[in-house]
């Protein structure tokens, strides 16, 4: 097998050894993935995309195997041959006999693709509605094969528990009868979480992943530079919302306690900006909830991911108020590295870097009044606001810089793949 390096040998530290590995050469990767820009849903493909990027800087030859989503045009070494069983903008449901005509279809294609071009590595980013068959055409072929969980759609494919009532038990034959769409039989060998949280739930969901390592994600901070005046609150106060418009992003909770904060006379005027897009229906309730309100509230629509840096530094907080569990927290990233103070929820995966006090301010999900109490103390406190986005910066700059995550990435890839040269202790 090929040696590898990142160019000349270089000494490379895996994560909870207290060893580290020389290696000398470069690796061929294939990449998998339900999507792959310019085809996106959100910050994960961007950030696969990123990923890309960084692995053939390294020197490595990365070829990407993707769905035929969109109108993408021709890209060198992305193969948009893969087929979802159901597009995206429709509901997935069940649908056991399309998930099995993508199953065979997308087995055999990415078994082509790997019997054609030989890798040293498959680097599954996502299978979210390709069925598990790309990854078990890996399996199969005998090659090893990283998976990255940023989410838990992939407990959707484990088989369905046995149970008498007649459409679970259906469902249950289907999944026996139909193993190709389920990870029946699949091991994972190597893998690596976003979070604890989302390791923690996926084996409790019953995926045997329990040494999964967890590598946190990172932003390039040389995209997000500080702005100006970290930390000043202006006048007006520009607060900040940017993600997708659902129900359980609890959006509507931001609207709530801007209805408190507008009863006190004392606190300086204020706007709110809500960037993103989401259901027309939810789109609606905020509008209506913004105008019956009064509020200085203004949805403006998705930002294209090249403006978010400009769109953080015009702003003075940034408001998280998610419901659910997120499973990591990349735009908190982005604002603190952009030098603006963070308020938001920590009960997911974003709660692994917020410190309540220390780099943010934070609040239960759907309490209003717990908000407006946060914002009110930043809107007051101006020694509290510029702490807060300088810790936030810091957090940023130590912790989670996209070269970090990116490295450690191909490192756990290089060791998959049975990489090795001189041990250095």
């Amino acid at each position: 097998m090929a040696a590898y390096s990142r160019k000349a040998n270089l000494m490379i530290f895996l994560i909870g050894k207290p060893q580290a590995l020389l290696y000398n050469g470069s690796m061929k990767i294939l990449i998998i993935s339900n999507l792959y820009p310019p085809a996106v849903l959100g910050g994960y493909e961007i950030l696969c995309g990123q990923v890309v990027q960084f692995l053939q800087q390294r020197g490595h030859q990365v070829t990407v195997v993707t769905s035929d989503h969109g109108d993408a045009e021709a890209q060198q070494g992305v193969l948009r041959t893969l087929k979802l069983f159901v597009p995206f903008g429709q509901p997935a449901g069940m649908h056991r006999m399309k998930r099995l005509r993508a199953a065979r279809y997308n087995y055999r294609e990415t078994a082509r693709v790997i019997r054609e071009a030989g890798f040293d590595a498959v680097f599954v980013w996502s299978l979210l509605r390709l069925t598990p068959s790309p990854l078990r055409a890996a399996s199969d072929a005998g090659v090893p094969a990283v998976c990255t969980f940023n989410d838990e759609n992939i407990s959707g494919y484990l088989p369905s528990p046995f149970s008498p009532a007649p459409k679970s038990l259906l469902r249950w034959a289907a999944d026996r009868l139909m193993p190709q769409i389920t990870l029946r039989g699949i091991d994972f060998p190597c893998t690596t979480c976003i979070s604890r949280l989302i390791k923690e739930n996926l084996v409790n969901r019953g995926l045997p992943i329990a040494s999964s390592r967890v590598i946190y994600q990172g932003i390039p901070l040389e995209r997000f530079p500080v702005k100006s005046s970290p930390g000043v609150i202006g006048t007006p106060v520009k607060l900040l919302y940017a993600g997708q418009l659902h129900p359980y992003k609890g959006v509507h909770t931001i609207l709530s306690a801007l209805e408190l904060l507008k009863q006190d006379s004392l606190l300086p005027p204020f706007e709110l900006t809500i960037a993103g897009q989401g259901p027309q229906e939810y789109t609606d309730r905020l509008r209506d909830q913004a105008a019956a309100g009064d509020l200085p509230a203004k949805l403006a629509g998705s930002a294209a991911h090249h403006q978010m840096p400009e769109v953080y530094r015009a702003h003075d907080i940034f408001i998280f108020p998610s419901i659910w569990q997120e499973p990591f927290g990349l735009t908190h990233l982005e604002a603190m590295a952009s030098g603006i103070p963070v308020v938001s929820t920590a009960h997911g995966g974003q709660g692994e870097f917020l410190i309540d006090g220390e780099n943010c301010l934070t609040f239960p999900a759907e309490d209003a009044e717990a908000l407006a109490g946060q914002l009110k103390r930043l809107m007051t406190d101006p020694g509290l606001s510029v702490s807060l986005a300088a810790e936030g910066r810091r957090t940023a700059e130590q912790s989670f810089s996209f070269t970090r995550y990116a490295e450690e990435l191909e490192d756990l890839l290089a060791e998959a793949a049975g990489y090795s040269g001189e041990i250095v202790n």
